[in-house]
């Protein structure tokens, strides 16, 4: 992907692995929309980027499970930067006791970011075709029974990422698809993560025993993923390097 001055939408934005999503892309001379529900956050993001960059930035709230609030956000940024070139869809969270909005968000809010993007996107509809990007996980390829509902939304983005990462579809629109699979990543996501699974006092010991990453090298996972040009694919990155599956 020739990065300079092609535009993003990055859901998730404004903290943790999507934060460092944003800092890559703007880092390599890319404009980028945060798409988030946590405004505060957003605001104190743009607040600590270097003047030069600032311009490069727009935020918009959005609820990703909302499809006209989440088309409104699409709309949006190509009112203000012309374009979208790329789509990550980001956006996510563990909460095995709400397991219902877990899977609107984790799942539901990426088929809507897809549909979205085949549509603004689209060659053949006056886009610029271009790239989708899904955060999966590592739980999304073993078992993962702290968190089994999490794991299955996980499960669920790699075939929806291989099914629509291919030939058929992006000879239709000009669209890659592929996804990144980070292991455990020092964010507040994986902090919490005891509270919001299945049994607390397991994961606290399940915490403590494996190896994270910085979100900083989930970023650069991607921009590699984007510098490859692939298709259907999908990139794990964890403590063990980054690979793909």
């Amino acid at each position: 992907m020739n990065f300079k001055g092609k535009v993003a939408l990055v859901t998730g934005g404004a903290q943790g692995i999507g934060k460092a999503f944003c800092t890559a892309l703007l880092s390599k001379g890319m404009k980028v929309c945060i798409c988030d529900i946590n405004q505060e956050a957003a605001t104190e993001y743009i607040e600590m980027l270097p003047d030069t960059e600032k311009d490069n930035v727009i935020f918009e709230k959005c609820d990703v499970t909302q499809f006209s609030e989440f088309r409104d956000t699409f709309k949006q940024v190509i009112s203000t930067f012309g374009r979208i070139d790329l789509v990550v869809n980001n956006a996510g969270l563990v909460d095995e006791h709400d397991w219902k909005k877990m899977i609107d968000i984790n799942f539901i809010g990426v088929i809507n970011g897809i549909q979205l993007a085949f549509h603004y996107m689209d060659v053949n509809l006056g886009g610029h075709g271009g790239f989708v990007i899904n955060t999966g996980s590592n739980s999304g390829f073993e078992p993962f029974p702290l968190a089994p509902v999490y794991a299955g939304c996980k499960h669920a983005i790699n075939g929806l990422t291989k099914s629509y990462g291919t030939n058929f579809h992006f000879r239709r629109t000009g669209i890659k698809v592929n996804a990144i699979c980070p292991g455990p990543t020092d964010t507040s996501l994986f902090h919490t993560f005891p509270d919001m699974c299945i049994d607390k006092e397991y994961a606290e010991k399940h915490n403590k025993a494996v190896k994270y990453i910085k979100p900083e090298e989930v970023a650069n996972a991607l921009i590699r993923l984007l510098e490859e040009n692939r298709n259907g694919a999908l990139l794990r990155v964890d403590q063990d390097g980054i690979r793909y599956e």
